[in-house]
């Protein structure tokens, strides 16, 4: 019984192939791939911003930009730590940034409700969540299959880092693009698609990574 036993451990292990370390520069290049391909497709396929065809810079749009390239790189980063089975590591930082940047559709909502409604341009608005909804999947994707090849501890963290920087690389990808330059408009429609991403993320990209 032993010797049998012995035996199929032996079959087993001979069977088994090593598999390549999954390693976290190639992990990042990718996704800094997968982001700049989206934000080109988007303007090639669109157009880029009027104001910013005609040198016009907006501030309010200019700083938007910023914060969802700062999102798209602490969540990108923090997502692709995570294929490694590492406790402990931080990953704080991207959900701050998160939860500081939805204080804009907060601060919209009140101007709304004291009676000083801004234009949030609804026409073209749903447009653009739909569109930045849409341009975060290639990213997504990407982040997804280097966290697929790791092993993450905890994939609801993972999923929603993923969910968190996929959802930014669409935000700038359409925040360049869309004509759309008022307050309530970014702060509703333009964060809503990172906001949306943070939910596919958690609910649904998690599943995805989990061993």
């Amino acid at each position: 019984m032993t010797e049998r036993l012995d035996m199929m451990i032996d079959d087993l292990a001979a069977e088994l192939a090593p598999q390549p370390a999954v390693r976290e520069r190639d992990g990042r290049r990718a996704a800094l791939a997968a982001a700049l391909v989206t934000i080109a497709l988007v303007i090639g396929l669109l157009g880029l911003r009027p104001q910013l065809v005609n040198g016009v810079a907006d501030a309010l749009v200019l700083v938007t930009t910023a914060l969802f390239a700062l999102l798209a790189l602490a969540a990108g980063l923090s997502a692709i730590r995570m294929a490694q089975p590492a406790v402990g590591a931080p990953r704080g930082g991207a959900l701050w940034l998160f939860v500081a940047m939805l204080l804009f559709p907060a601060i919209a909502l009140v101007e709304h409700l004291v009676g000083r409604p801004a234009d949030a341009q609804a026409q073209i608005g749903l447009m653009c969540l739909l569109n930045g909804v849409g341009a975060s999947l290639f990213t997504a994707a990407v982040i997804v299959r280097h966290l697929r090849r790791g092993a993450p501890v905890l994939p609801e963290a993972a999923g929603l880092c993923t969910g968190l920087a996929a959802g930014a690389v669409g935000a700038v990808a359409i925040t360049l693009e869309c004509g759309g330059s008022s307050f309530a408009h970014l702060a509703f429609f333009h964060v809503g698609i990172v906001a949306a991403w943070a939910l596919i993320g958690r609910l649904v990209l998690a599943r995805l990574v989990r061993w």
